[in-house]
């Protein structure tokens, strides 16, 4: 196995790292500790859970969707037939338990590559659920995260399913676009902390002006937008299987990636300088990660100056979304992981429709391989095309937006439900 192979795997994992260092800086010392044993749980889920079924479920019909060596065993896509013309995917059925077709040694490497997606997108909401929830909700929750809900958006999306192919069965563009996660990770697992907390039900509401959340530990949440930042791009240039085949700018997707980052950390500090008189560094670092959840959708195909506008935007937001979960909805989101997630990932992924250029996403999905729209090497297009290319605002805009809402959907139903059903069982309120 090469450098090239396993470096950004290896750093992949810095990721769910980063974002717990990040949500643990929100807390106060006591639900830290408890935190501590929580986070070490829900990475124990994700990769128990994902190893069982999730895999399967995920990139069990890898093979149907791909000729890459050592995954033609995997071609169970339930919904997709080439032969029929039907792209309609929904659920892999191959590969449980990494048994059979799922033990060769690519099929193990896509595991291992996308299992710190995984572990992010259970951490997430297991975090924010944790204060409220009992301890055998949060068990619940990470592991139907990791076996289900997860899976599901991930086989939609990322393998092969019947959003990534909308480019093809409806003329929406290129299909619903995600590069590194903003709706497969981070859209996912906000909507399922929020379906929780929702269903926990609400807090008694605060008297007085509102206040920035205190920072407990706030070099802890500065060191983790670091450490997820390092991770993502790790990840992101490891060209993880949804990628393959396709063509993206490895450089366009780094500075990208840094100056949305760059935009958000500004503005999110323009805002408490603005509010406050001074620099809050929780909620910077929050404002950071929300930047990095935005370019996760599209970096490789914005503009640079869209990259920041993006960035910034997603920074700006971060406060008032925090404002609006935590005095308007008065939910107990002490780890902000709904504001950072959500809006961010919301805005990252109607940005594509709105500022992709056509310079990289050649093939995306299987779709414009060679040509697309008449144009030779046209990629992935919103409707501010470069120069020579040919915009395609309304066709991406419109598969952004289905991606969004089944999303949306499978994560706030799926943390409202299990919620709800956890509340009718005889759960013990847990302290870990």
């Amino acid at each position: 196995m090469t450098t090239e192979a396993w470096l950004p795997l290896v750093l992949g994992y810095l990721v769910p790292i980063g974002f717990f260092l990040l949500a643990w800086g929100g807390l106060e010392p006591e639900q830290g500790r408890q935190a501590a044993t929580r986070g070490l749980v829900a990475l124990a889920l994700a990769a128990l859970g994902y190893f069982a079924v999730g895999f399967a479920f995920h990139l069990g019909g890898a093979g149907v969707v791909s000729d890459l060596p050592g995954l033609a065993g995997l071609d169970a896509l339930v919904g997709y037939r080439v032969e029929a013309g039907l792209y309609w995917g929904v659920l892999g059925l191959d590969g449980f338990f990494l048994l059979g077709d799922g033990d060769t040694p690519e099929a193990l490497l896509l595991f291992a590559t996308y299992l710190p997606m995984v572990a992010a997108a259970v951490l997430l909401p297991v975090l924010a659920l944790g204060k409220r929830g009992r301890g055998g909700l949060t068990v619940l929750v990470g592991l139907l995260t990791s076996t289900l809900f997860f899976p599901l958006a991930a086989c939609w999306v990322w393998g092969g399913g019947w959003l990534a192919a909308l480019g093809r069965t409806v003329g929406w563009g290129h299909g619903f676009v995600d590069y590194a996660g903003s709706g497969v990770v981070f859209l996912l697992a906000g909507a399922i902390s929020l379906g929780g907390l929702v269903a926990l039900g609400r807090k008694e509401p605060q008297a007085g002006p509102a206040e920035m959340p205190p920072a407990h530990f706030p070099l802890l949440a500065n060191l983790g937008v670091l450490l997820a930042t390092v991770g993502w791009l790790g990840w992101s240039l490891g060209t993880p299987f949804h990628v393959a085949g396709a063509e993206v700018i490895s450089g366009r997707t780094v500075v990208n990636g840094l100056l949305g980052i760059a935009g958000a950390t500004l503005t999110s500090s323009l805002y408490c300088w603005l509010a406050l008189g001074r620099n809050d560094p929780l909620m910077v670092a929050r404002g950071a990660a929300s930047g990095l959840v935005a370019l996760a959708a599209g970096a490789p195909f914005l503009p640079s100056w869209a990259a920041l506008v993006v960035g910034a935007v997603a920074g700006l937001a971060l406060p008032l979304g925090v404002y609006l979960v935590d005095r308007l909805l008065r939910l107990d989101d002490a780890t902000a992981a709904v504001a950072t997630t959500i809006l961010g990932g919301l805005w990252g992924l109607l940005s594509v429709g709105l500022f992709a250029d056509g310079l990289a996403g050649r093939g995306w999905n299987g779709v414009g391989a060679e040509m697309y729209r008449q144009v030779a090497g046209q990629g992935v297009t919103g409707f501010l095309a470069a120069p020579g290319m040919l915009g395609d605002g309304p066709g991406q805009s419109l598969a952004q937006l289905a991606g969004i809402g089944a999303i949306l959907l499978l994560g706030f139903g799926g943390g409202w439900s299990v919620s709800k059903i956890a509340g009718l069982l005889p759960l013990r309120q847990g302290k870990s």
